[in-house]
């Protein structure tokens, strides 16, 4: 019975120090923002406790089991208290870490609904992916949102990016051809005279359907 307590004892020590190795990693693979000297001497603790931890247990794992034949009752005190010590300031330090990013996550500024549509948008428009845009006028976004940093509707920009499909797409959920950004570019103007030129078969032949629909208007 006494080694099964020594083996369940040694194990919860030991599978501390691999938690301590699986919260490590990710701190030290990506510091959330610019750390300060507080949360720099954090990281630095806990990594002393995961390197310091598995090197001092063993150690006094050793004296804990040589002290019962001295007989030395007061060092095995000394050697218990140190071990379980060490666990609980291992234990502090994660928890300490712990706290650090939930409160680094609490200070995040929120997103509003107009800065959250706005990245939408970009990034559907950056993957070409017409169901996003779908989903997003669903929940109540215009077509014609307008886009940092020129001012653009979603059309607009992808006319500048020459991505003529997504264009004939967005002019079909109504999309407004005339409205302009704020250098004066529209989907016509861009149309007539495109910035770059369509990126694919599909886009080449969407142009020229796009130039006479608007012939039409």
């Amino acid at each position: 019975m006494p080694r099964i307590v020594t083996f369940a004892k040694t194990a919860a020590l030991w599978s501390l120090w691999v938690l301590c190795i699986l919260l490590i990693l990710p701190v030290l693979l990506s510091v959330p923002g610019k750390p300060t000297d507080a949360e720099l001497g954090l990281y630095l603790a806990v990594l002393l406790s995961v390197t310091g931890y598995p090197v001092v247990l063993p150690f006094l794992a050793m004296l804990e089991r040589g002290a019962p034949r001295r007989s030395d009752q007061a060092g095995l005190h000394v050697i218990r208290i140190a071990m379980w010590g060490s666990f609980l300031a291992v234990l502090a330090a994660l928890g300490t870490l712990g706290a650090s990013f939930y409160a680094h996550e609490r200070a995040k500024p929120v997103l509003s609904r107009e800065e959250l549509i706005e990245g939408s948008y970009s990034n559907a428009i950056l993957w070409n992916d017409t169901k996003w845009m779908d989903r997003l006028m669903a929940e109540g976004a215009s077509v014609d949102h307008r886009l940092p940093p020129f001012n653009q509707t979603p059309a607009v920009m992808s006319a500048s990016f020459g991505q003529w499909s997504l264009v004939a797409f967005l002019l079909s959920r109504g999309a407004d051809p005339d409205l302009k950004d704020n250098q004066g570019k529209s989907v016509r103007t861009l149309a007539a005279v495109p910035d770059l030129p369509p990126r694919k078969p599909a886009d080449a032949a969407a142009l020229e359907q796009i130039r006479g629909r608007l012939a039409h208007k």
